[in-house]
């Protein structure tokens, strides 16, 4: 987040999405002085995010070329009642185990035509499968917009539905709603207060069969 919180890097980062690049090319082609630009880059290099080479040059001294090396979808959802980022690395779908017919056949496809000797020939069924995947991904997203609407929604009735409880337990409350389940010390160290304190209001939403504790985690009455 710290990295990609700033725009410029974000901007360096989209450039070097386009292939390895070198200080100066990118601080010409962004309009950014070249130290500003090796200063962001420096950020993204501590990050791990890049790996450096360098490329002999016709004239003069060999570049210092940075190349992203992470395969990464950054999500940060919010609304009255939600807020989640989540950070999902995409470079092994060995750990995916769904099986997905749709996605081995474009995956069969792709390996087919990496097999086949280089050509131009090879651009356009390429180009037909990046837009197939795109209209995918634009479903999915779609579905996935939706599906945060209709949480949001539960989460407001859930709000409303806690009205006569006190506001520590609407905190409780709410905090487990919206994470799944918490621990003592989460709850103790979100809500600044002791964990005794924590452990006695649980005790009461617990009799209330509002909650379910487990040994030192909290979840949602029914949900285990």
């Amino acid at each position: 987040m710290e990295v990609v919180g700033n725009p410029t890097r974000r901007q360096i980062i989209r450039k070097l999405s386009e292939g390895p690049d070198y200080a100066l090319r990118i601080s010409n082609e962004l309009n950014v002085s070249q130290q500003l630009a090796s200063k962001h880059l420096k950020v993204i290099k501590d990050a791990e995010l890049v790996n450096i080479f360098r490329e002999k040059s016709r004239k003069g001294a060999d570049k210092k070329m940075f190349k992203l090396n992470k395969f990464y979808s950054l999500q940060i959802d919010f609304s009255p009642n939600l807020y989640n980022e989540s950070l999902i690395s995409f470079n092994n779908p060995q750990l995916w185990i769904n099986a997905d017919s749709y996605m081995d056949n474009l995956e069969h496809e792709i390996d087919d035509l990496q097999d086949e000797e280089n050509g131009i020939d090879k651009i356009s069924p390429l180009g037909q499968i990046v837009s197939a995947i795109d209209d995918e991904l634009d479903s999915l997203e779609k579905r996935r917009a939706r599906l945060l609407y209709l949480r949001n929604l539960a989460m407001n009735a859930s709000q409303q539905a806690m009205e006569d409880l006190d506001r520590r337990k609407r905190q409780i409350v709410h905090l487990i709603l919206d994470q799944g389940s918490c621990t003592i010390e989460h709850l103790s160290k979100y809500l600044q207060v002791r964990e005794h304190l924590i452990k006695s209001i649980l005790k009461e939403l617990e009799n209330e069969e509002l909650v379910t504790r487990i040994g030192n985690t909290v979840y949602f009455a029914g949900s285990v």
